[in-house]
């Protein structure tokens, strides 16, 4: 992950994250009882929605957290790496977009939900198959492993939690070339783990841009999906 390197240019090109994040904080419900903890903040497109009860938003890159200050200061704001370190008590704890990238989601939930209130719950929302399937059809390489829904209820359900409720959406985006997309990956900080030569690269591109043609450039399929929990 690249995200503090490219906290200046991640707005610009994560409109999906966007477009999912107000589906994503719809469906969490947050009560102004609740006291919120949001993980992987990033610059608030989640935590934007979710301002009606108290919440303390979080992220590993200080960069982000300083953009996430400005753009939604009726929060509070604190540099946090989820994956390390321990963090505040909460009766609702949320994220969108981070979980995927641990390396043990299943072990990463466990740790997490001992920092849940007694009666708490968590909604985490993540990308799900099938993704961005047209790209992985050319180039399969991957950031991070790609599961389906039932595979990610499975993994709440080995760290020992309940699932209440589920929710998926998909989302086409459209940009003006494969090229532009593929630019779009690299400028919100997701392509730190993969590396692909320029020659196949180039013929992934050319691909891309006859496959998936559309008015308007070319069509990206992305799906999320929400998951509420609470431990057994």
């Amino acid at each position: 992950m690249r995200f503090d390197v490219c906290a200046h240019t991640y707005d610009a090109h994560a409109g999906p994250q966007r477009f999912f994040a107000e589906r994503v904080a719809q469906f969490i419900g947050a009560k102004s009882t609740e006291s919120i903890l949001e993980l992987g903040a990033g610059t608030g497109a989640l935590t934007q929605y979710l301002t009606g009860a108290p919440i303390l938003a979080t992220d590993a890159s200080p960069t982000m957290v300083k953009r996430g200050r400005l753009a939604v200061p009726q929060a509070q704001w604190s540099v946090l790496d989820a994956f390390s370190q321990p963090f505040t008590v909460a009766g609702l704890q949320v994220s969108s977009g981070l979980l995927h990238w641990s390396n043990d989601p299943a072990a990463m939930l466990a740790r997490w939900k001992t920092f849940l209130i007694p009666g708490g719950r968590m909604v985490h929302a993540i990308p799900c198959e099938p993704c961005l399937k047209e790209w992985r059809a050319l180039v399969p390489e991957s950031p991070v492993p790609w599961r389906s829904e039932a595979e990610w209820r499975k993994i709440f359900e080995r760290a020992s939690l309940r699932v209440t409720r589920s929710q998926g959406w998909t989302h086409q985006a459209v940009c003006s070339s494969a090229l532009e997309m593929v630019r779009g990956f690299h400028r919100t900080g997701v392509t730190g783990r993969v590396r692909v030569g320029p020659a196949r690269l180039r013929r992934a591109l050319r691909e891309y841009d006859i496959q998936y043609q559309v008015q308007g450039g070319v069509q990206a399929t992305w799906v999320w999906l929400a998951i509420e929990a609470m431990p057994s």
